[in-house]
């Protein structure tokens, strides 16, 4: 496979490239600023509820403890941005972060809090430096809680024994960090123990999450001897992609369970969450949107930076030479609705329709038509005059279970200053256009 940091110079070596799934890493020179981008956005707010000041880049007031959700829509760049921020936090003079990938760590189709907050646990332990020292003191209690609740409970006891086996001569660290690796890697696999599991930390989480907490509080003592940070933040991906009964279950009816772990904490979240009528405020500590690249104002006026910024993430796939026309890369870029993933689909559709070595206006207006038709499957009669409405008002209140629906599944799109626009691919099918009223 090619090197990503080379530029590809054919379009078969941009498609080979293409991973439109996977997060970028700080480090990728593939990487767009968006900020300016996105209209009236920093990520100065989020350090703030942090306790960071952006100045200094030290931790001037953290809270005791803190649980933020970071929402927007699926592929805007939550995790992309989330390992950013992992990176720029994680400082001596500001945490010694841990960052959680839940759709590679465990099964993100069928998450619970239990999973999440074992694998937590796991990451602590792991990413911690060999040489550093925790008194056995603090390691007790999650010692005991895996003595006396997995190793006595019937359901999980031969589970319990085969971690143990072997493992007479670890201790501390090395023992705490198998115990929830293994864990966690029942969670991942749908182990036979998995429900048998996460019933017994159920029933028993109070005890896991004070050792926990007193197990957060050593590593924090530590890390600050060691100037690897003062205090630990945990950064949670994968989370935004649990929808329906899962969301809910995770994100209201357990969410005294997650706060019952007093440390710092950034969840990334569905956007429709925000508007399904929890009152999360009352639960986490704020939620931090980060919203859709902009091309259009609210009022219809072009949005250069939008524009600009959209083209450079297109180009640093695709060189402009691979392109027949100039206008054919801004065809794509004003089809995506300012949505970075669906941009780099649009680009895959467009190499697939090619008939010769560059991404050709034929082949995108396909791409483009094909995109539009994955939307038309999941849409009913009634969404194309709700869409509609929505653009023609989009200052109105417009906030149903329908339009929430919408929202998770990109038909609808949220900018900055929470105003929504419909996906522009869905505005060039005839059941919507036959609904848009003219003046």
């Amino acid at each position: 496979m090619s090197d990503l940091r080379l530029q590809p110079v054919s379009i078969w070596e941009v498609n080979e490239q293409l991973q439109f799934d996977e997060p970028l890493a700080p480090d990728d020179p593939r990487w767009v600023d968006t900020s300016d981008a996105r209209g009236e956005f920093s990520f100065n707010r989020l350090y703030r509820m942090l306790g960071v000041d952006q100045k200094t880049w030290e931790l001037m007031g953290a809270p005791s403890k803190a649980y933020v959700l970071f929402c927007g829509h699926r592929g805007c760049g939550k995790s992309t941005e989330l390992r950013r921020v992992h990176e720029r936090l994680n400082q001596p003079k500001i945490f010694f972060s841990v960052l959680l990938d839940a759709t590679s760590a465990l099964d993100p189709n069928n998450l619970q809090y239990q999973d999440v907050l074992l694998a937590l646990a796991k990451e602590l332990l792991e990413q911690l430096p060999d040489d550093i020292d925790i008194d056995e003191v603090h390691l007790g209690k999650l010692r005991s809680w895996f003595d006396e609740r997995l190793m006595t409970h019937e359901a999980t006891r031969e589970f319990a024994a085969e971690l143990e086996a072997g493992a007479e001569a670890q201790a501390g660290i090395p023992f705490l960090t198998k115990l929830f690796t293994k864990l966690t890697t029942a969670f991942r696999v749908n182990s036979t123990y998995k429900e048998e599991l996460r019933t017994v930390v159920r029933n028993h989480f109070s005890e896991f999450a004070d050792a926990f907490n007193q197990l957060i509080k050593a590593v924090e003592q530590a890390c600050q001897q060691r100037d690897l940070g003062q205090r630990i933040l945990f950064l949670v991906d994968g989370t935004d992609r649990l929808r329906g009964d899962d969301a809910d279950n995770f994100f209201v009816c357990d969410v005294h369970q997650l706060q019952h772990v007093s440390a710092l904490f950034v969840y990334t979240a569905p956007i429709h969450l925000i508007h399904a009528g929890a009152d999360l405020n009352q639960t986490f500590t704020g939620t931090f949107k980060l919203p859709m690249v902009k091309l259009y104002t609210r009022e219809g006026d072009r949005n250069e930076a939008g524009f600009e910024a959209m083209r450079t993430l297109l180009y640093n796939r695709a060189p402009r030479e691979l392109f027949d026309l100039a206008s054919t890369a801004e065809f794509l870029v004003e089809h995506s609705g300012g949505h970075p993933r669906d941009l780099l689909r649009l680009l895959q559709y467009t190499f697939e329709n090619a008939t010769g070595d560059l991404f050709d206006r034929k082949a995108a207006e396909r791409a483009v038509d094909g995109l539009a038709t994955e939307y038309r499957v999941f849409l009913e009669a009634g969404d194309y005059a709700l869409l509609a409405h929505i653009d023609q008002e989009p200052e109105a209140e417009h906030n149903s279970e329908r339009v929430r629906y919408l929202l998770y599944n990109l038909a609808l799109l949220e900018y900055n200053s929470f105003w929504w626009r419909s996906h522009p691919v869905i505005r060039r099918l005839q059941a919507y256009r036959s609904k848009t009223t003219h003046s």
